[in-house]
């Protein structure tokens, strides 16, 4: 039993993951709390339910067509947080994307309504066993993508010049410009894929999750909490993290009431806070 439940949750762990990534991309090089990270998850939802049920496109395939929309909004959000100085920058964008946030939200359920949705595929109810343990394959293949595009974004932070720009950036804004770094430019790209991985998480996520206007506030909590858990600005942190979250909300679900599978975010959440504010690998494996 402790097997099936540890599986499932480091299932559900990689996607949550996924999420965190661009969050922590997000603060590690521009000091910005992005509470609208959420939302944008809550959009890559409602827009793989969208095309496919208008079109048939599989959510795992509906990121390619919505990536360059997510990229726009993040650009363009990063515009309206750009003239805020440096020093002012961690609260105020805090105030500012919580509004956007709030605004989102709000005109998507004037747009779609409050009704729950999902994505149902043709698979949906088909399980498979791995070591007596029944998966579905939705959840599966979702938890596969998610760990093929952290290990794609973890080698392109690494090995292409963009992605060590973004770390030069986050480490030293001003030695990275003495070496020719466009800082601006940078920041300015790193926000709007932040947004990119949201929303491709997002599409990951419809087909294993209720899509709604307000969904966004869970997965933005999670995503700090893992942010939080694995050292702000670290994607191997959020990695780890998502998947501690995700066993430990999976064993809360069953040993306890299942209201403490969301509470267990907030408990971790100060509890790190409290004993170990620079997380699991804050210091060590910074972006």
């Amino acid at each position: 039993m402790i097997i099936s439940i540890i599986i499932n949750g480091l299932l559900i762990g990689c996607i949550y993951s996924l999420i965190a990534v661009g969050l922590t991309v997000i603060f590690g090089v521009m000091r910005i709390i992005n509470m609208f990270h959420g939302d944008a998850v809550m959009l890559g939802m409602y827009s793989a339910y969208l095309l496919h049920e208008k079109y048939g496109i599989s959510p795992y395939i509906s990121p390619i067509i919505t990536a360059p929309a997510f990229l726009v909004i993040g650009l363009a959000i990063y515009k309206i947080l750009e003239p805020i100085p440096p020093k002012q920058r961690e609260m105020s964008s805090l105030i500012i994307t919580l509004g956007i946030s709030f605004v989102t939200a709000t005109l998507a359920m004037l747009i779609w309504t409050a009704d729950y949705r999902t994505v149902n595929l043709s698979y949906s109810q088909e399980v498979f066993d791995i070591f007596g343990t029944r998966i579905g394959y939705p959840a599966f293949f979702s938890s596969a993508f998610s760990v093929i595009l952290i290990i794609a974004f973890y080698f392109f932070m690494t090995k292409t010049f963009l992605g060590m720009s973004i770390r030069a950036t986050a480490i030293d804004p001003v030695s990275a410009s003495l070496f020719g770094v466009n800082v601006k430019v940078i920041s300015m790209l790193t926000f709007g894929i932040g947004l990119v991985l949201a929303g491709v998480a997002g599409a990951i996520l419809s087909p294993i999750f209720y899509i709604y206007p307000f969904v966004g506030s869970n997965f933005v909590i999670k995503a700090f909490t893992i942010v939080v858990l694995g050292g702000m600005g670290s994607v191997t942190g959020a990695l780890i993290g998502g998947l501690l979250l995700g066993v430990s909300e999976a064993l809360a679900s069953t040993f306890l009431e299942y209201s403490m599978k969301d509470i267990i975010a907030f408990i971790i959440f100060l509890s790190v806070l409290i004993f170990k504010p620079s997380g699991i690998l804050g210091g060590k494996s910074r972006v």
